[in-house]
């Protein structure tokens, strides 16, 4: 009785834990993988994030009216007027 006990747990239960302990493997070398995509994917997030900040910086310094100012000037050649005048446009019925 006892033989046929040591032949049923040699027969079911080592290869069983050897079973067991594969897919165990399995599991960690996945968690692994994963593990590294979740990295990667955070450090696209942070520089992206960054770039969204010197973005937003440079949106900023571009809608500044000296920034417009100056573009005008150097780039479009305008000058400053001396001359200047409001005009009033009455609605005639």
């Amino acid at each position: 009785m006892a033989d046929n006990k040591t032949n049923l747990l040699m027969k079911y239960a080592v290869p069983g834990a050897i079973i067991f302990f594969l897919i165990l493997a399995a599991l960690r070398f996945h968690a692994g993988y994963l593990e590294q995509r979740v990295a990667d994917i955070s450090r696209a997030i942070e520089q992206i994030s960054m770039e969204e900040v010197s973005l937003n910086q440079q949106l900023s310094a571009l809608k500044s009216p000296n920034m417009i100012y100056s573009y005008c000037r150097d780039t479009l050649k305008m000058q400053r007027s001396t001359n200047v005048r409001v005009l009033k446009i009455i609605k005639v019925e």
